[in-house]
């Protein structure tokens, strides 16, 4: 919708649905047009049905709703285009890639002409080059060594695979190349081809082993084909010989190696035998050996003598316990071994004593124990008695004296024996010891004069093997001079090229869609922002500001009322019934049509019968006032009311609109009153409670996002926000921004309301475009327009003329016509709605 000066002319009705044009020629007087063009049925289902939601709902053309608090809403977290909107082109889907090469196409095009001429001019200069390829087979020959063992040999190891790779690497040498320009020069002495010349070529040749077989193709390419036939057959004898110099040089290295290997085990071995002798000389394990022998024998006589001693000592002590025991008890004495001292004495004693107890024991049994004999005989007990223990105890001390002479002669004995045992024990470690070392050195010495013996029986191998070559390559077939160049290839060139600029152009209008930063496509609204499109309003031509906002009143049939009456419908439905009575219209910069589209709902919510309140927020640059024609003397301005403040001073706010059921609440700008302040008061919650109570609907004109701070106080306001867009003109970052701000905030964006969209021209919203026009081109598709007649208009300089004469005779003939055709007689007519082009 974009305003201009100019005279204003009537646009095209248009009724948004998907029937045949014929189901509105005569629509039933209670039947309404609702948007999406479905019956009020769509709208039946409770509001909490999840009927409606997930896209399913019919004609909404959204990918899917979300739920918020309190209600329903579109879009996630505010909406949000992905981290490819961070990319240079932009998120690719075929969708925008569709609309983008539709729309510059042309820009493709040259893209592509450009590729084919690339094309035309890279196989015009460049050079024709031929190829020559010639083929070798390359064999692996095993050394004949005795036994069937390889000789070790340097560039041999590994496999198959790995040497023949080893050996192509070598064949690109550069060796190689100079042994095969010298037999070039050689075979074809006569040639004038420069050496560097012959290097380039051969550098650009190509060798590849053939998958699963020993055959290496050399491919060599150049401008000359006899020279590239050449150089191919050359490069094949070169690395035969080649070849065979190397596996003779390696046979070579292979027995200068193991000689010098045999020459370094030699040396191993001598230096072994000189560290035993060596051990055994500092060591003197002979003498350690000898001299542990010695004190063993010392070590059994010390022994023998310690234990002899230990047994005298015990029989001294069980003769002594013997002795001690009689000494005071004589009655116990029997026989005593004759090792004790005064064995005799110690008896003629006992047997004195003994005789005397007789006769004593004799005369007690004649006379009592006071008898002068008995008296006689007890003296004469006590005196042997006497005799007896002195006797025990000389003999007691006798045997004493022996014990302990014993006992000194053991503690002699004692300290040499433990001195045999530590020096003996001290002998056998060193003799451990010695031995281990000598077995450790027996054995490097045995595996150095096994591996000495194995490398001398493998080196007079290896010099056996030494003529003959380990891998053979042989030339199976020459090459044969080409007939047809390869290059340049005009099957991948022109094709490539076109498609070269085919792809630089798409991603070169990808990148110019990306950086112009424009929505123009429900595409753009619906999956980069998760947005709902609500309605679609087109583009009005050559009307007012003033007149293009209370079009909805003054033409009511026409495409632009309808689109706002679909619209109006949608929020009156039940899924927005409870989230709509407070709507706020805003837009991301000026001039996107947010006043006239709120002023267009209010009055047309108004029209339904709906007591509407339309409010002028836009303290800073009101506009409402001049809209509807009103004298700064005629209203209270809505700023100075908030700051004066009181529910009085709210009720004298509104003013007639001039329409029924619509009244006004304007502002003034004044210099000496911030809105910004008011907006951070709690006077204008009290405002908005007040509305809320006396007005069923309640329409909010606020200045753009982003410039001021009033939409983001007025958006918790309200109970839903609609975001204006216009088609080429809005940003997308910035209504990004203001969408996930918004949600962010708390407040319930809604939607998106597509306005000024020129069905005209073809463009992303043409799908919105149902053809539904009132133009007068196929009389068929409207009954009551022409009874089956068709209109055919012919261009020039009368065109217009003609065109009204002919819509004048087709109404003419028609007297049963609908409210909507009988609207549209005269603007038919004064207006000429058809195409130049029909």
């Amino acid at each position: 919708m974009s305003d201009q000066n100019s005279e204003p002319k009537s646009s095209r009705p248009v009724y948004y649905g998907g029937q045949s044009p014929a189901a509105y020629t005569n629509p039933p007087k209670s039947s309404a047009i609702y948007y999406g063009g479905h019956a009020p049925a769509a709208y039946a289902t409770s509001p909490r049905s999840p009927a409606l939601y997930g896209g399913g709902a019919p004609g909404y053309p959204g990918p899917g709703y979300g739920y918020g608090a309190g209600g329903y809403y579109y879009g996630g977290a505010g909406g949000g285009g992905g981290d490819d909107e961070e990319s240079l082109t932009g998120a690719i889907t075929i969708g925008r890639m569709i609309r983008v090469c539709s729309q510059r196409w042309i820009t493709i095009f040259v893209f592509v002409v450009i590729g084919l001429v690339a094309s035309f001019v890279v196989f015009k200069i460049s050079p024709v080059i031929y190829q020559a390829r010639s083929i070798f087979e390359m064999r692996m020959r095993k050394p004949s060594i005795m036994g069937g063992r390889e000789a070790i040999m340097e560039g041999v190891e590994g496999n198959i695979s790995e040497i023949f790779n080893t050996r192509l690497a070598l064949l690109r040498s550069r060796a190689v190349i100079d042994q095969i320009v010298t037999q070039y020069r050689s075979d074809y002495p006569s040639s004038t081809v420069s050496d560097e010349e012959l290097v380039n070529t051969l550098v650009n040749s190509e060798m590849e082993l053939q998958r699963r077989s020993r055959l290496i193709t050399v491919t060599v390419r150049s401008t000359d084909p006899k020279l590239a036939t050449d150089l191919a057959n050359a490069y094949a004898s070169a690395a035969e010989s080649f070849t065979s110099d190397q596996n003779r040089s390696a046979a070579e290295l292979a027995v200068a190696w193991l000689v010098q290997n045999t020459e370094q085990q030699k040396r191993t071995l001598e230096r072994a035998d000189k560290e035993m002798l060596d051990f055994r000389i500092a060591n003197q394990v002979e003498s350690m050996a000898n001299a542990s022998e010695s004190a063993k024998q010392a070590l059994v006589t010390i022994n023998s003598d310690v234990l002899e001693l230990q047994t005298q000592i015990t029989k001294s002590t069980e003769l002594l316990k013997t002795l001690k025991a009689i000494q005071n008890e004589p009655e116990k004495f029997g026989s005593l071994p004759d090792s004790i001292p005064r064995t005799a004495e110690i008896g003629v004693a006992y047997s004195r004593l003994q005789e005397t107890l007789a006769q004593k024991n004799s005369l007690l049994a004649r006379y009592t124990a006071n008898h002068p004999e008995v008296q006689v005989k007890e003296r004469e007990v006590e005196v042997y008695q006497q005799q007896f223990a002195d006797v025990v105890f000389r003999a007691l001390e006798t045997c004493e004296a022996n014990q302990n002479y014993l006992q000194r002669q053991l503690d002699d004995k004692l300290p040499k024996q433990e001195a045999l045992n530590t020096k003996i024990s001290e002998l056998e470690l060193k003799m451990i010891a010695a031995s281990m070392k000598i077995d450790q050195l027996s054995r490097e010495r045995e595996v150095a004069d096994l591996s000495y013996k194995a490398l001398l029986q493998r080196t007079a191998e290896a010099q056996r093997a030494s003529d003959e070559n380990t891998a053979i390559i042989k030339q199976v077939e020459k090459a044969f001079e080409p007939r047809k160049p390869i290059l340049p290839n005009p099957i991948l060139i022109f094709p490539a090229g076109p498609a070269l600029g085919l792809f630089l152009g798409i991603m070169f209008v990808l990148v110019l869609d990306h950086l112009e930063d424009k929505i123009v496509g429900i595409s753009d609204i619906e999956q980069r922002l998760r947005l709902k499109t609500l309605a679609v309003f087109p583009h009005v031509r050559r009307k007012k500001r003033e007149q293009l906002a209370k079009v909805v009143k003054e033409e009511k049939f026409s495409q632009f009322a309808e689109a706002v009456a679909g619209l109006r419908n949608l929020l009156d439905s039940p899924r927005y019934a409870e989230i709509s009575k407070v709507l706020l219209c805003m837009s991301t910069q000026p001039g996107e049509g947010k006043t006239i589209t709120s002023c267009s709902l209010a009055i047309s919510c108004a029209q339904s019968g709906q007591k509407t309140l339309l409010i002028d927020c836009d303290m800073r640059r009101p506009r409402l006032a001049r809209i509807f024609e009103k004298n700064h003397t005629e209203f209270k301005s809505l700023p100075h009311a908030i700051k004066e403040g009181g529910t009085q001073q709210f009720a004298d706010l509104p003013v007639a609109s001039g329409i029924e059921n619509l009244d006004l609440v304007l502002s003034k700008a004044s210099s000496e009153i911030n809105p910004a302040n008011l907006m951070g008061s709690g006077a204008i919650d009290e405002f908005f409670e007040w509305a809320r109570a006396n007005y069923d609907r309640v329409f909010i004109d606020s200045p753009p996002f982003g410039i001021v701070g009033d939409v983001m106080v007025l958006a918790s306001l309200a109970d839903a926000v609609m975001i204006m867009c216009c088609p080429d003109r809005t940003r997308f970052r910035p209504i990004k921004h203001a969408a996930r701000t918004l949600t962010e905030s708390g407040a319930r964006v809604i939607g998106v309301i597509v306005n000024d969209v020129d069905f005209g021209r073809r463009n992303q919203f043409s799908q919105y475009d149902y053809h539904y026009r009132y133009a007068y081109r196929y009389t068929s598709r409207y009954g009551a327009y022409g009874q089956g007649k068709k209109i055919v208009f012919d261009k020039g300089a009368a065109a217009k003329s003609r065109k009204k004469d002919a819509v004048s005779a087709v109404l003419d003939d028609d007297d049963d016509l609908t409210p909507v055709t009988a609207s549209l007689r005269q603007d038919a007519v004064d207006h000429s709605m058809i195409d130049d082009d029909d």
